[in-house]
């Protein structure tokens, strides 16, 4: 398993927001789970940067997902297995408190639970890339702010090409 953790990702992040945030974010249906605040990125910044740094892989699924305190979710810990190899992820909030990010898990058989592996804490313009199999969740259940304030996450996922 190797994470990797890359600060100043995109070039002008301020602008990325700003037009992300022009944007609407949809609900998005997913067999019997729905998905709030889901924005369908098309090739962005954020694609054509990683598509370079993992050109064996190719992106099935690329957006931004905004969450504001207490948005009710379809899950807490989880996998990405089903939608790639990789999972990758750009924290896109200047002001969050100081506990948000995402915290990797590995299932506890005996005990029947997930105990934390490693935390990765959120700052602007940072991405994060793990194993997409690995049990995950964000670090703060309920989210956090309002409108433009709210959680900002894009996500991309990468299959390892045949």
């Amino acid at each position: 398993m190797t994470n990797i953790i890359i600060d100043n990702f995109l070039d002008n992040p301020n602008q990325y927001v700003i037009e992300a945030l022009e944007k609407d974010f949809y609900d998005v249906s997913y067999g019997d789970i729905t998905f709030k605040g889901i924005q369908k990125r098309d090739i962005d910044e954020f694609q054509y940067k990683i598509e370079g740094a993992y050109p064996e892989y190719e992106v099935t699924f690329n957006f931004i997902r905004q969450s504001p305190l207490n948005q009710e979710e379809p899950n807490y810990i989880h996998t990405d297995e089903m939608m790639g190899d990789k999972t990758v992820l750009l924290y896109l909030n200047k002001q969050h408190p100081v506990e948000d990010g995402t915290t990797l898990y590995k299932y506890n058989k005996i005990r029947d639970d997930y105990l934390p592996l490693s935390t990765f804490y959120s700052e602007y313009n940072r991405a994060v890339v793990f194993d997409s199999l690995i049990p995950h969740s964000r670090n703060i259940y309920e989210n956090f702010g309002e409108g433009e304030y709210s959680r900002l996450v894009q996500v991309i996922f990468l299959k390892r090409k045949i």
